[in-house]
């Protein structure tokens, strides 16, 4: 602390000199974060170099921020309004939706492993069918607030089931998601895309007739 303090009164002087603890761990966690490992290390060292007024969380964009240079903050990335999400980040909005992806999946990863409980072929075991009578009835919408209502299920096999969930979930979103491959996959479908409606849209104007003109092209 003093050293910083003596190096300009706060700590971004220091955190010049060393990679924070986080960005070490980072490095030794495949696949987990929403960028790769070296772009995440050089968003921790821009990070440290920005004040604290201009740097964005995850969670909220700073309310203070103002887009300049068309639309693009001055720490290089593209504004977005703080309102744009009801206050969340893009970002945290993405994470809730996979939030009720992973528990979703969750359920499908544990109705499949019932169905491998059973040895006598076509029976349904409690929690196979306990589940499937659930999601028919509370169709899953809201990941935390379906689980929610499984925990105080009148069944206790089934309460015990919502525990299960929670763990399922966790597991398969920390360890088992491949979001390396959600990233690439996400811009390649995103370009495609971009590519046939850009493609699209200069065949239909090829094809409109300018009005001023004529058919003939010669105003006739």
């Amino acid at each position: 602390r003093h050293l910083a303090c003596a190096q300009g009164g706060t700590h971004a002087g220091f955190s010049r000199l060393a990679p924070s603890r986080s960005t070490m761990m980072l490095a030794t966690i495949p696949g987990v974060s929403l960028v790769t490992r070296s772009r995440a290390a050089g968003a921790r060292s821009r990070g440290a170099r920005a004040s604290k007024g201009r740097s964005v969380s995850l969670v909220t964009r700073a309310a203070g921020e103002r887009p300049v240079g068309g639309g693009t903050g001055d720490n290089g990335r593209m504004h977005v309004p703080t309102d744009a999400f009801g206050g969340m980040s893009p970002e945290y909005k993405a994470a809730s939706a996979l939030k009720n992806l992973f528990t979703m999946v969750a359920v499908r990863v544990v109705m499949a492993q019932e169905m491998g409980y059973d040895n006598e072929g076509g029976a349904m075991t409690p929690t196979y069918k306990g589940l499937q009578d659930f999601l028919d009835e509370n169709p899953l919408r809201d990941g935390n607030k379906w689980l929610e209502q499984l925990m105080h299920h009148d069944d206790n096999n089934m309460r015990l089931t919502a525990l299960r969930l929670l763990e399922v979930r966790r597991a398969y979103a920390s360890g088992q998601f491949d979001f390396g491959g959600m990233h690439d996959l996400a811009v390649a479908e995103l370009t495609k895309e971009n590519d046939r409606l850009m493609a699209d849209y200069v065949k239909d104007s090829m094809n409109l007739p300018d009005a001023g003109l004529g058919e003939d092209g010669l105003n006739h």
